[in-house]
């Protein structure tokens, strides 16, 4: 394939299988694949000025967290991330800018036989190209999140300015390990040689994990949610060189503050390389919380009404999100419409879940979701989510008795979003859904 037109390309992505899809069967654990891309693209990641963020929750906001602060205090700041919630393109950011169709085209046209040959993984190609596009934009700075684990994730090919590891749960334990300590140990290996480490709320298990790991690679350690930052309905106190700092946000989650204590303490040991004035802080957290939450992060997909997304998978996310539901609703009604990958089909998730006052599931066309029958099996109340009975659930939640939250999964966005959009109608947009 040549690659002529940008429909070629996304026809080619569409095509190779994905994680989201297929689960450990579609990924390639090891750093061989993405180095042998990166040396045939001219190895783009060498000399790239960066920050690398692992961990089990959280990771996402404080890529977004900082790519405001440096985008806002005016330098070119790269911004990678995933998975994307609509597009391929939305895992390439550059100051706020999604990369262009036709940025993704010429990446192809040029390595287009490349990437051909050598057959990467999903993920490995995704991690290339947005070593690529920052280069080619010539960003000072590039905020880069790992896709799983750490130590053999596809972006732990470069060497960052700071790491950071934001939480250790749970999660993907088939891939990174059955206990916390071997967890931390796929996320403690971010950590690079003197290479400063900013860490957030950790259990102790974990805890202790990094600590030694950090001390193996002569890393200086900061954790940033000790002393715990104090939350106020969005004020955020936290304590900077033994003095307390106050930061106004609008977000609506109380574990943002864990988030925002992170990205201060980055940026407070990249003042020296790259200095940030505390109005800039202050005017990017301000911005970037202005609507209450990250895009998929309780967001409120009807402006004016109690319909939401949140993309928790896991119990210690799904947790906080029923904490901010329950706050939302305020005694209302609470309706989940949600989507399950069978790895995250766990006796404490299926607890969480059944708080919902009425349940509906959506059975996604991927190979790693649960299939409805999987989850009445332990979920005897919840209904199948489907197009017969999507009107009437519409109509109830628009009235003022009840709160919608769709969750479950960040890969349910896109189908989520599109049930408001217009563009289709009911019976249409499930059709071909499992």
């Amino acid at each position: 394939m040549s690659f002529q037109t940008i429909e070629e390309v996304k026809v080619y992505l569409e095509k190779m299988p994905m994680f989201a899809v297929s689960g450990a069967v579609a990924a390639r654990f090891g750093l061989d694949g993405i180095l042998a891309l990166c040396d045939a693209i001219g190895n783009p990641q060498q000399g790239l000025r960066c920050i690398h963020v692992a961990g089990t929750n959280g990771k996402g906001s404080v890529c977004q967290l900082l790519h405001a602060i440096y985008s806002k205090a005016g330098y070119r700041t790269g911004l990678y991330t995933s998975p994307h919630l609509e597009r391929v393109t939305q895992r390439f950011v550059v100051n706020g800018e999604e990369m262009p169709d036709a940025s993704l085209l010429r990446f192809f046209r040029e390595h287009g036989s490349a990437v051909q040959q050598l057959q990467p993984t999903f993920f490995e190609l995704t991690t290339a190209i947005a070593f690529w596009h920052f280069r080619q934009q010539q960003t000072e700075l590039a905020v880069i999140e790992t896709g799983l684990g750490g130590r053999l994730d596809a972006t732990n090919v470069v060497t960052p300015l700071v790491s950071v590891i934001t939480s250790i749960g749970y999660d993907h334990m088939d891939v990174l390990g059955s206990s916390l300590a071997e967890i931390a140990a796929e996320k403690a290996g971010i950590i690079k040689h003197g290479v400063p480490v900013v860490t957030g709320r950790l259990p102790d298990e974990a805890a202790h994990v990094i600590r030694q790991h950090a001390k193996l690679c002569s890393a200086s350690l900061f954790d940033a949610a000790t002393p715990e930052p104090v939350w106020d309905e969005g004020r955020i106190t936290l304590m900077q060189h033994s003095q307390a700092k106050q930061l106004l946000t609008g977000f609506r989650q109380p574990v943002q503050r864990f988030n925002v204590a992170m990205a201060a303490q980055v940026t407070a040991l990249l003042q020296p390389l790259l200095p940030v004035s505390e109005a800039d802080q202050a005017g990017a957290l301000q911005e970037v919380s202005a609507l209450g939450a990250f895009a998929g992060r309780f967001e409120q997909f009807v402006s004016g009404s109690d319909i939401y997304y949140d993309g928790a998978h896991n119990p210690e996310a799904f947790s906080e999100t029923l904490a901010l539901a329950r706050k939302t609703a305020a005694g209302r009604k609470m309706i989940l419409v949600f989507t399950l990958m069978l790895d995250k089909l766990t006796p404490e998730m299926c607890r969480l879940i059944s708080e919902f006052d009425e349940l509906f599931y959506f059975e996604a066309n991927l190979e790693r979701a649960a299939t409805f029958t999987e989850i009445h099996q332990q979920l005897p109340k919840v209904q199948p989510f489907n197009a017969a009975n999507w009107p009437d659930l519409k109509k109830a939640v628009l009235k003022p008795d009840a709160i919608l939250l769709f969750s479950g999964s960040l890969y349910f966005y896109r189908f989520a979003k599109s049930l408001f959009s217009g563009a289709n109608t009911d019976a249409e947009l499930f059709a071909g859904t499992a």
